[in-house]
């Protein structure tokens, strides 16, 4: 009989647990080559391979449009589109411009086209560049452009002729045929005109001069003659200090301050409104009442001949917010319309996307969204008294984006999801009419149908274009996990495929390597809300319990962030790095929990005081039913990783679920809401508790946030953490990981933390250090295995 060796007992007992804990894969340890493989489908790389996956029209006052794609080569071109003959043309080839503007000294590689117009023989290219060059079409003669020509960071007026530009904190004006001259008067640092403000987040690139903008928050009326906007004063405001350790250009640290109201403050930002004849110059700067903001988001909403609309909003309890009207001329506000609520406000079920409301010039009508009935419709109010005159859409559904109306015809067109009870993320494309009735269906068949919706004023304020100004054509990209996007021409009045405008080229992205991802639907922790999530497997997946799973999360009540097109899944916006860890062995899953946005007032509202602590709770639910369905998954080595509000939730994972996640990620975390921004304009006790009193406060953390501090749950921490900042982030200051690290050393908790020089927010998508080391501790701790000796290549974008 064999005995066992006392001294080996020990060690052999602790090679068992080590086995349990980390059960070795059958496959071969992992190598530099699956690191290279793993690479080659990092989202980063990944941006742009897909080409030609969307279409965003300029449609031109003849009917027809033009837009942009790439060729094979990657090179621009220009393609013009004829509704009603179903035809599409290249416009030109690259050698062809090369060719047209050599005899003026510039290379076509370096030209960009700025516009397209319409004339008596054909059409008019513009282009930017080297030299402003205008060319003729058909007959493709080009000569040098006569007089200035808009710059990059100006904004054009609707008829391009003229523009705005941002000169000493004020707004100048300026036209082909006219030297500037200052339109506004009275801006200063600080308090300015069309100046992008510290609360944009990207205040420290401004003050470089890296980052030439638009000018921020302002619109003209349709006619050129008027502009207004949302002006921001950040001079009360105390200074925020960064500091840039390793500057490239020498050894002593460079300090970096600016203007930041953190929650609690008794100074946050304030704003108000203006308007400015371009013609007379008057000028009427216009207050908001005691109490009330502009919603941020939303800008100005739109014209009715010198009549400009504005949504203001009261974050106190309950929460109120009005359609407003203001004369140009003189200045005058009247309320239209109030609506209230004791959780939030906002005018699209995705807090920044663009307003989902439109006002129809002449018809003493607006087409307005409201989740009044709990869920998130569009209605019809008349503009003279706010008077609500029908429910345009409704059902247990919501709709996502107000496409465009054609007043004319009398229909409005929008996406929605889950209108046939399917997958709620999922867009169709519908139309309504503004009397009422049935909505039709134009393109709903289980795929997504994305149609351009335009951006909010913090990204751009640039109106939807997918529906032709005359109402009778929409432009329509398709895709689905598996399926590439293709983008088509309908007929408005029925759906009907008009015309195959791109069909986007996959190569790149298949021969990367890349897998499609698979979508399932779950079930919250509550057992009965429908939740949905996207899977990327391995592989090598099957099922036999041996593979560790990551939970990829944002966290932010703002978005949903599972996949559900091809083009999101290949290059995602947060979290990246699916398919790559995926190619390292791990089930990684993203889900899009109660809390998050998108879908009905209630299932939004979970976070609602609670940050992301509901969809925690929803994780873990849906995780344990992935490991279910897929016998693959190991739910013995959890892991999860975020960034920004995913960082926030990839540590509290581990700080409230100590026993089920066992390994974390956290970049650029925001820890603790009391160190975050605050106010009514951009601030999260706005968008997760409402405005807060100055009696909220507890020790100088407001009293609502105050259990959602993670430094408050440090001593939880059982598995292995690593935190990771760069050291001028500005979306989630540095301050904030930092006080998390010391919460854990004073409860004496074992973290790893990784700093990145010179790095911003945007350390996720471009930095290789932060990527590799990512995966090397999921590698180490996850899956038990040694990470190879390798490197990865800069990644687009990175710091300098």
């Amino acid at each position: 009989m064999h005995v066992p060796d006392p001294l080996w007992m020990p060690v052999r007992a602790a090679l068992v647990a080590c086995a349990a804990l980390f059960p070795l894969h059958p496959v071969h340890a992992l190598q530099a080559a699956d690191y290279q493989r793993a690479e080659r489908v990092h989202d980063s790389h990944l941006r742009g391979a897909l080409r030609n996956a969307s279409v965003v029209p300029n449609w031109l006052a003849d009917g027809r449009f033009w837009y942009e794609r790439e060729d094979a080569l990657g090179r621009r071109q220009a393609v013009l589109v004829d509704p009603a003959r179903a035809a599409r043309q290249v416009l030109f080839e690259p050698a062809a411009l090369d060719s047209a503007v050599a005899p003026l000294g510039a290379s076509g590689p370096r030209l960009r086209l700025a516009n397209i117009q319409l004339t008596g023989d054909g059409l008019q290219l513009r282009f930017s560049g080297e030299m402003p060059i205008d060319c003729q079409w058909p007959r493709w003669h080009c000569v040098r452009s006569q007089g200035a020509m808009a710059a990059a960071d100006a904004l054009p007026s609707p008829a391009g002729d003229a523009w705005l530009q941002v000169r000493d904190n004020n707004l100048w004006l300026q036209s082909p045929a006219t030297p500037a001259r200052a339109l506004t008067t009275g801006g200063e640092a600080g308090h300015g005109y069309g100046v992008l403000p510290d609360f944009s987040l990207r205040g420290i690139p401004r003050r470089q001069g890296r980052m030439p903008v638009r000018p921020f928050a302002v619109g003209w009326s349709a006619d050129g003659r008027y502009v207004a906007g949302i002006r921001f004063d950040e001079r009360a405001l105390q200074d925020y200090p960064y500091l840039e350790s390793s500057p490239g250009n020498g050894a002593r640290p460079r300090l970096h301050t600016v203007k930041l109201g953190l929650l609690g403050d008794s100074q946050q930002v304030r704003d108000s409104l203006y308007v400015v004849d371009s013609r007379s110059g008057r000028q009427h700067d216009i207050a908001l009442p005691e109490g009330w903001n502009t919603l941020a988001e939303a800008g100005i909403l739109g014209w009715d001949g010198d009549r400009l609309y504005a949504a203001i909003a009261h974050f106190g309890a309950p929460r109120r917010l009005r359609l407003v009207e203001i004369e140009a001329a003189s200045g005058a506000v009247r309320t239209v319309l109030e609506e209230a609520s004791e959780t939030r406000m906002q005018l699209n079920v995705y807090s920044y996307n663009r307003p989902a409301v439109a006002i129809l010039p002449g018809q003493d009508t607006a087409v307005w969204f409201s989740q009044r009935d709990g869920r998130g419709h569009l209605y019809r109010v008349r503009l003279s008294d706010g008077k609500l005159l029908r429910q345009l859409t409704r059902g247990p559904w919501v709709v996502r984006d107000l496409l465009g109306v054609d007043a004319a015809g009398g229909w409005v067109y929008f996406s929605a999801g889950g209108v046939d009870a399917g997958d709620p993320y999922v867009r169709g494309l519908y139309r309504v009419s503004l009397q009422g009735g049935p909505i039709q269906r134009l393109a709903a068949d289980g795929n997504d149908h994305m149609a351009d919706a335009g951006t909010s004023t913090l990204f751009g304020g640039r109106p939807a274009r997918a529906v032709s100004p005359r109402g009778d054509y929409l432009v329509d990209t398709v895709s689905s996990l598996t399926q590439p996007p293709r983008t088509v021409l309908r007929a408005s009045d029925s759906g009907r495929e008009v015309l195959l405008l791109e069909a986007a080229d996959n190569h790149a992205v298949v021969a990367a390597g890349w897998r499609p991802p698979r979508r399932e639907r779950l079930l919250a922790a509550d057992g009965h809300t429908p939740v949905f999530a996207t899977v990327y497997l391995p592989r090598d997946y099957r099922d036999d319990g041996r593979f560790p799973v990551i939970d990829a999360m944002y966290g932010g009540s703002f978005v949903s962030n599972a996949p559900v097109t091809y083009a999101e899944a290949v290059s995602a916006l947060n979290p990246v790095s699916r398919a790559s860890l995926a190619e390292l062995g791990f089930v990684v899953v993203s889900i899009d929990a109660r809390g998050t946005g998108g879908r009905d007032r209630t299932f939004h509202d979970s976070s609602f005081l609670q940050g992301a602590d509901v969809q925690l709770d929803d994780h873990v639910a849906a995780l344990r039913q992935l490991g279910q369905r897929y016998p693959g998954i190991d739910l013995q080595r959890v892991g999860i990783y975020g960034h920004s509000f995913g960082g926030y939730s990839a540590a509290r994972a581990l700080l409230r679920y100590p026993a089920f996640y066992k390994v974390g990620v956290a970049s650029a975390g925001s820890h603790n809401f009391q160190g975050m921004y605050g106010g009514a304009v951009h601030g999260m006790d706005r968008l997760f508790a409402g405005v807060l009193p100055a009696t909220a406060m507890a020790d100088g953390v407001p009293a609502p946030f105050a259990g959602l501090d993670n430094a408050a749950l440090a001593g939880n921490l059982r598995g292995h953490l690593m935190l990771v900042y760069g050291e001028l982030d500005e979306n989630a200051p540095p301050a904030l990981t930092l006080q998390l690290a010391a919460a854990l050393n004073q409860a004496q908790r074992g973290y790893d933390l990784l700093y990145l020089a010179r790095q911003d927010h945007e350390l996720f998508r471009n930095d290789a250090t932060y990527t590799h080391r990512m995966w090397d501790y999921f590698v180490r701790h996850l899956a038990g295995q040694q990470p190879p000796d390798t490197l990865l290549a800069p990644l687009p974008g990175g710091p300098g």
